[in-house]
C-alpha cells in the first residue's frame, strides 16, 4: 500500500511516500480501505513534535472513514464492504470510563490514533473493530471523516460538558478553525447565541455563512469589552476556548455570573492564573474536555444525515499530496 510516513518533527518536508505492506488485521480487528483522512491542527502540531506519544518513523492521522476490506479472528458486529468511521481514540469497552459511556476517558486504550499506533495517512490501516462505526447512507466519506474529531469535540464539550442552553451565550475562541466552525453549528442547534472570535476580518464572512450570530475580530485577543457589550454588560454564560492561554485574560472577563469556561486546547502550551476570589464572588466554572464517546459519534452522524449539521471540509486532496495540505493548514 502507499503511505505517507513522518520521518522526523518539524515541516512538512519531514513527509514522504513510501510503499509498505497492507497490514494484516489480528484478532478483534478490521482492515479498513481508508476513502478519506481529514487534516486536523492537530496533526500539524504533531508533525513539529509537540506530542511525546508521536512515533517516529510513523504513520499520523485520526480522522478516518472508508470500507471495511477483511477482518480478523473474533470480529462481530461489523462486515466486509461496510462503510464506516473511525473513532478518533481506542477504548477498552471494560475499564471504568467505558463502563460508564464515559470511553472518550478510556483507560487501557491505544489512545489517539496516528499516536502510538498507526493512523489514516495510508491506504489501509487495521484498527479494532470495537472502534469503528456505521456510516449512515447520504453521508459522504469526507463528511463522515469529520464528524469524531471536528465536529464530536464541539458538540461533546458543548453538549457535555458546558451543557449548554436554550437562550445562553457561547463565545467561541478560534471560530474559524475546524473545531470552532462546528462548535458554532452546535451552539446554534442547542438554541444558544453563537458569538464568534476570530483573529481576522477576512474570516467574519465564512463565520456568519456558518451560523455565527456575532463576530467579534479581534487581532489581539483583547476582546471582553466587546463581549459584555454584545450581551448588554453581563458577560458571556460558556467559553469554549480553543485557543487557551492566549484568549484567557479576556475570556475570564467576558463571563457572566455563574458562567462556565471549557478548555478545549491550548495553542501554546503555557499555564494560565487565576485568583480563586474571582472564582468564588461569581460562581464560576472551570472545565475541560477530552475528544467525543462513540454514542455522540453514533448520533452525530444522524444527525448530518439529516441535515441538522453540516461537516465543514475545506477542500481535498491526493494522498499524496499530505505535505501539501499542512503547508496549507498552516497558511
Amino acid at each position: 500500500m502507499q503511505a505517507i510516513m513522518l520521518n522526523g518533527f518539524g515541516g512538512p518536508e519531514q513527509f514522504s511516500c513510501v510503499e509498505l505492506p497492507t497490514p494484516v488485521p489480528q484478532a478483534g480487528e478490521a482492515l479498513l480501505r481508508l476513502r478519506a483522512n481529514g487534516v486536523c491542527y492537530h496533526d500539524v502540531l504533531a508533525r513539529q513534535g509537540h506530542f511525546p506519544r508521536t512515533r517516529l518513523p510513523g504513520i499520523i492521522g485520526h480522522e478516518m472513514a472508508g470500507e471495511v476490506a477483511a477482518l480478523g479472528p473474533a470480529v462481530s458486529g461489523v462486515a466486509v464492504g461496510e462503510r464506516v468511521v473511525v473513532m478518533m481514540k481506542d477504548h477498552c469497552g471494560h475499564c471504568r470510563m467505558c463502563i460508564r459511556a464515559r470511553d472518550n476517558l478510556c483507560e487501557n486504550g491505544a489512545g489517539l490514533f496516528g499516536e502510538a499506533v498507526p493512523g489514516g495517512y495510508a491506504e489501509y490501516v487495521a484498527v479494532p473493530a470495537r472502534a469503528l462505526v456505521r456510516i449512515p447512507a447520504g453521508v459522504s466519506f469526507e463528511q463522515a471523516a469529520v464528524v469524531p474529531c471536528a465536529l464530536g469535540t464541539a458538540y461533546h464539550g458543548l453538549h457535555a460538558v458546558a451543557a449548554v442552553q436554550p437562550g445562553e451565550s457561547v463565545l467561541i475562541t478560534g471560530a474559524s478553525g475546524g473545531v470552532g466552525i462546528h462548535a458554532v453549528q452546535v451552539a446554534r442547534m442547542l438554541g444558544a447565541r453563537a458569538i464568534a472570535v476570530t483573529t481576522s476580518e477576512t474570516k467574519r464572512a465564512f463565520l456568519v455563512e456558518h451560523g455565527a450570530d456575532d463576530v467579534i475580530v479581534s487581532p489581539d485577543l483583547d476582546f471582553a469589552a466587546e463581549a459584555r457589550r454584545l450581551t448588554g454588560g453581563d458577560g458571556v454564560d460558556v467559553v469554549f476556548n480553543i485557543v487557551g492561554q492566549l484568549a484567557w485574560a479576556a475570556s475570564l472577563k467576558s463571563m457572566a455570573l455563574a458562567a462556565r469556561h471549557v478548555f478545549v486546547g491550548n495553542l501554546n502550551a503555557a499555564p494560565v492564573s487565576l485568583r480563586p476570589a474571582h472564582a468564588i464572588l461569581k460562581e464560576m466554572y472551570f472545565l475541560g474536555t477530552d475528544g467525543v464517546t462513540r454514542a455522540e459519534v453514533e448520533s452525530l452522524l444522524e444527525l448530518v444525515r439529516l441535515g441538522r449539521l453540516r461537516p465543514v471540509v475545506g477542500g481535498t486532496l491526493p494522498l499524496a499530496e499530505a505535505a501539501r495540505a499542512h503547508t496549507l493548514m498552516e497558511s
